[in-house]
């Protein structure tokens, strides 16, 4: 179980939650637009509260978020829709390094705002999602138009910029049953957790010996509540997005977002490439500036749990010892 497997989103995403196997071409193009006067940012196709396509437009928190800050710069916004699949392999902060090195966007909203997240990383090169409007060849066995995958793409590093919104994880319990008070009050009730993700380490972490016995694990997936809803599920641990989502696909749900929030949260961002120091200068400016009851507004409107962003600096990396303490 990897504490890095995690995003706002985040997780966020953002996650949520909101998590690497993509095409496999070796080499890196160059990029596949000039920088012009607009502001370009690469959302996720089908992101429910967080982002999504639509005939006209878009929809959802980061897109009109996206919208705010290029009117407040007076550039016109142009959307890069990206794959976001949820999958066990998946990692959301590699896919946004690729992005940007590959001039996809000029940023990507969502990014969480956690110091081991941004700057020079371990990696060197990093795999592109599918995107909309990628390039297509005619597949010789069938004669049809196929993506051509880009592949992996040298990383460079990449900066955040202040939070416009924060992450948090929750519980979920089903309506007509009782409304759990934290980690300590699951009355002996199974918690569903995705693992490998934060909010899965938060509950192995900080149930007790007993609760955890009767945990039940999931694979990390966009359709983990109605496998919980689904099933004999009547609780379990996400962040808020997530549950936002899952209320905006299903809303006769019978799950019920509980009022406690674990104390551990991750304020959200801007991705850019650490070089734009203009770019990242000015979105800092516009975000500082935007209108709170604004804010507030869009969250309403999409269905998203909006929280403030609260740090002022950047999450420092989560070790075990922080995980015990917080509760």
């Amino acid at each position: 179980m990897s504490l890095g497997a995690f995003s706002s989103l985040a997780l966020c995403l953002m996650a949520l939650v909101f998590l690497v196997g993509h095409g496999r071409v070796a080499s890196a193009e160059a990029a596949p637009r000039e920088r012009g006067d607009g502001f370009t940012v690469c959302l996720p196709r089908n992101a429910w509260v967080i982002a999504g396509r639509r005939l006209t437009g878009g929809s959802g928190f980061d897109y009109h978020i996206s919208q705010k800050l290029a009117d407040a710069m007076d550039r016109p916004l142009h959307v890069v829709w990206y794959e976001n699949e949820l999958e066990e392999e998946s990692d959301p902060v590699k896919e946004t390094y690729a992005m940007l090195a590959y001039g996809l966007c000029d940023a990507v909203p969502g990014h969480p705002r956690s110091a081991p997240a941004v700057g020079d990383q371990d990696f060197d090169r990093a795999a592109l999602p599918r995107w909309l409007g990628m390039t297509q060849d005619i597949d010789p066995d069938t004669g049809l138009l196929k993506d051509k995958l880009a592949g992996y793409v040298d990383v460079q590093p990449i900066a955040v910029t202040q939070g416009y919104m924060r992450s948090e994880v929750g519980l979920v319990y089903r309506d007509g049953t009782p409304e759990p008070t934290g980690l300590d009050d699951l009355n002996a009730r199974s918690l569903h957790v995705q693992q490998g993700t934060l909010s899965g380490v938060i509950a192995m972490m900080q149930t007790s010996p007993v609760d955890r016995a009767a945990i039940t694990t999931h694979n990390p997936s966009a359709g983990f509540l109605w496998e919980v809803e689904s099933g004999d599920g009547t609780l379990a641990i996400v962040d808020d997005a997530a549950f936002d989502s899952h209320l905006k696909s299903n809303p006769f749900t019978t799950l019920r977002l509980a009022q406690w929030r674990h104390p551990i949260g991750m304020d959200i961002g801007v991705a850019v490439l650490a070089e734009r120091h203009d770019l990242l200068k000015a979105l800092n400016i516009v975000i500082s500036e935007l209108p709170q009851p604004d804010v507030i507004h869009i969250a309403a409107e999409v269905g998203l749990s909006y929280a403030k962003p609260t740090a002022t600096e950047l999450t420092p990396s989560l070790t075990l010892q922080m995980l015990r303490e917080q509760r």
